[in-house]
């Protein structure tokens, strides 16, 4: 039993380093003709005013 759980925790402690290692990589970047300075959509006041009826909403919800 010791032997088969000295198996199982060395390939899980390989298994563990080496899927962490791939997630480290660095991934290629963006070609020379995308634009990557300008956001996407700008962000406006609405969303301000979103979060804020969102956080009244949840102390409301928190208090009750």
């Amino acid at each position: 039993m010791k032997k088969n759980y000295l198996k199982m925790s060395l390939v899980f402690t390989i298994l563990l380093f080496s899927c962490s290692f791939s997630a480290f990589a660095q991934l290629p970047g963006f070609g020379d003709d995308v634009d990557d300075e300008t956001p996407a959509a700008p962000i406006d006041a609405l969303v301000c005013l979103g979060f804020l009826a969102g956080g009244v909403y949840g102390v409301k919800k928190i208090k009750k």
